[in-house]
Formats: C-alpha cells, structure tokens, sequence
C-alpha cells in the first residue's frame, strides 16, 4: 500500500506536532530526574554502610595492633571537618605514657591524614555527609549530639586497648587515671540528610565496643 506523500489523500501519515514532542520530552525529563534522585539516595545509604563496616573493621586493627606492637593502643574519634569529614584512627601509645598524643595532626586540621605512619598506622575516613554521635560507656556520653569542632586538638572522643586487651573509657584515658569499661561503648552512626528528614528513613548503625575490645555493628531499623 503507497505511504507518506505518495499515498492518496486521507490516507498520508501524520507526523508528530510540536505540542506531542514536547510532552515526550518532559516525560522523559522526569524519568530522568527520578532515576537520578533514587541513584543518589541509593549512593547516600551506600556511604552510611560503608562508613559503619569500616568504623566496625577498625576496632579489630586497634586490638590487633596493640599485640603487634606490644604497646595499648587508641581509637580516637577525629572532629568533624567541614568539607572533609571525620577522621577515625588507630593511635599507637609510642610513649606508653596512657595519653593520647596529639601529634596525630601535626598541622591542627582537625584530620589525622598527616600523621606519622608509626603513631597512626590505620585511618578511615568518615564522608561529611555520615555523622558520628553519642560515643559513650558506662552509660556516660563523653561527647555531645552529632560530633563537630571543638575544643583544642584532634580528639573528639578516645578508647584504649590496654595489654590485656581491656576497653578503657574516656575522659581518662587521655589525662588521668584510665578507668575499664563495664559495659558497651558505642558509637552511632547516619546519614545527615536522614537527620534533617530530607532522606528517609531514618537508619542508624549502632558500633558497639565490648570491654574486651571485640566489637559488632547493628542497624536499625
């Protein structure tokens, strides 16, 4: 059967109007927009997984470093940095002094990037849009809500692995008389955009930290 200009009258295919193109376009302008916005939310999730997995795995590095080294052993909550993030590092006791030495940032960044591989040989870094909360044993918060700058120094929170490969609870680990943990710490863990409610749900990972410095990590919900 003849088609398009050659077809008799009545019977020549229409072409597509103007209008026709443009909604094709916006419908698939918003499938687009949807498929990105679910790849970065699915990417966002990803990143809070990830962080709570590597913050876990570290707790092992300190317990296993501190019998390497044969000196106790820290894992210091670095403060959070804007446009960097946070710091979360394994510290050798090189002094064996009990004190954690803030030469882990020799430029007073707030991060431990620079820090000598003998005082700091294992770091993640936490991404900015992951916050840390409530690090905590005994049922005492040593920090405030979600961690951010403050004070002097690198540390926003510390626990010790002693040479029985005991936990042993901040403030005095880094000052005074170390004190061994009876029960859990923990440190949380979400998403900053969960918190402000623009990314839901809600999902937090709980890193728990046993006083014989074996640690687990749990989701909820």
């Amino acid at each position: 059967m003849p088609t398009g200009r050659w077809a008799p009258p009545g019977k020549r295919r229409r072409g597509f109007s103007l209008i026709e193109l443009l909604v094709v376009v916006v419908i698939i302008g918003i499938s687009l927009t949807l498929g990105l916005s679910g790849i970065l939310s699915a990417l966002k999730r990803q990143r809070l997984a990830t962080a709570a997995s590597e913050v876990n795995n570290l707790v092992t590095k300190v317990y296993s470093t501190m019998q390497d080294e044969n000196l106790r052993t820290f894992l210091v909550f670095g403060k959070y940095v804007e446009g960097s993030g946070t710091d979360v590092a394994v510290v050798v006791d090189r002094n064996d002094n009990g004190v954690c030495d803030e030469a882990i940032d020799p430029n007073n960044d707030g991060l431990l990037h620079d820090a000598p591989t003998n005082l700091v040989p294992w770091r993640v870094r936490v991404p900015e849009d992951v916050a840390l909360s409530n690090v905590a044993a005994n049922g005492q918060v040593f920090t405030g809500a979600w961690l951010r700058p403050s004070g002097s120094g690198p540390v926003s929170a510390v626990l010790l692995c002693d040479f029985m490969g005991r936990a042993i609870t901040p403030p005095e680990a880094v000052g005074g008389t170390p004190a061994v943990a009876t029960g859990l710490a923990t440190v949380q863990l979400s998403h900053r955009d969960m918190i402000s409610g623009s990314l839901s749900p809600l999902v937090t990972y709980t890193v728990s930290i046993g006083p014989l410095f074996k640690s687990s990590v749990r989701r909820a919900p």
